[in-house]
């Protein structure tokens, strides 16, 4: 059987693609790569299609065996990267060679990682995505043992790498971007002055949402339960913010002053316990703005929204806009 053997598999991997959409009303999440950017990042160096499915790695700590000729990416938190025992850079590509083994070390910064192979994982899909979702029972956490499928490639494309300016550090402070919802009004004016004016630090966190600690966030709001968005930013009775992601219950009734866009919600994935954090309020028309041209540049013509720059062979190669 072609693909990749897990040797070690860490403290939890998981095959994950861009989501699963449509189905909150049956009380089924979105799930899907905590970080899209980094997964994304992973696929459009390969040459992949956008919704190709990645192995999403927390924290590090993987082996896997190729049995397979094939290129990887590896994107996401700062970590070793081996192949053959020699060490490799991260957001390339790199050649496998049937025989060979990764080896991806914990990580030191950030706490997902994504590997990519060319052409995507062959995976199982429910409901429209290869996203395992462990809320909704769709799919389990990989275990020594398992494969993943992909094909053998017939020629080997010039290697790939992402212009430095592009890779995200994750050592810097973190600010999320709130788009103010239609409760945010009848939270106590001075609680939200604390709210955008004071630090909060991540107490935990996994793929549902993360829990901050903080000055309170005040409030004697009630409300019926209703659907959750990604990003929302809900305040229990304690006045902690609580930030929902990817794998968040469809309904809740907790109060919320608005949803952190979404890129800055892939931010957060990354985001350690202890991280401090910042809330800043952003306008309609701004965030519209803002996750469109995310969205364009994590997209098929990605490579044209580089600013014309994809390094191959470290040689700058400029793409006509009008390809």
């Amino acid at each position: 059987m072609r693909g990749l053997e897990l040797l070690r598999s860490g403290l939890m991997s998981l095959v994950e693609d861009r989501g699963r959409f449509g189905f909150g009303d049956l009380g089924i999440t979105q799930a899907g790569a905590a970080d899209r950017y980094s997964a994304a990042l992973a696929n459009r160096l390969l040459r992949n299609a956008p919704e190709a499915p990645v192995l999403e790695i927390a924290q590090g700590g993987v082996e896997l065996l190729a049995h397979v000729e094939t290129e990887i990416a590896l994107t996401g938190a700062e970590a070793e990267l081996r192949i053959g025992g020699v060490p490799r850079a991260l957001w390339r590509t790199h050649r496998v060679r049937e025989g060979e083994c990764i080896e991806i070390g914990m990580a030191r910064s950030g706490l997902r990682l994504y590997l990519a192979v060319a052409g995507g994982f062959e995976a199982p899909r429910w409901l429209g995505s290869a996203s395992v979702s462990l809320r909704d029972r769709l799919g389990r956490p990989l275990e020594k043992g398992d494969r993943l499928l992909c094909r053998d490639l017939e020629s080997l494309p010039h290697p790939r790498s992402l212009p430095p300016r592009l890779i995200p550090d994750w050592r810097r402070p973190l600010t999320l971007r709130v788009l103010p919802g239609a409760q945010a009004d009848h939270f106590p004016a001075e609680s939200l002055q604390r709210f955008y004016s004071e630090s909060y630090r991540l107490v935990s966190g996994d793929r549902m949402g993360c829990r901050l600690a903080g000055p309170a966030v005040e409030h004697d709001l009630e409300i019926l339960s209703e659907p959750i968005p990604y990003g929302a930013v809900q305040i229990p009775r304690d006045g902690q913010p609580i930030v929902l992601l990817g794998e968040r219950q469809t309904i809740g009734g907790y109060p919320k002053v608005g949803a952190v866009l979404p890129m800055d919600c892939w931010r957060l994935a990354q985001a350690a316990p202890g991280t401090g954090i910042r809330f800043e309020t952003i306008g309609l028309e701004e965030a519209r703005r803002a996750t469109m041209e995310m969205e364009r540049f994590l997209g098929d013509r990605s490579e044209i929204l580089l600013r014309k720059e994809i390094v191959i062979e470290n040689q700058v190669l400029q793409i006509d806009e009008t390809e």
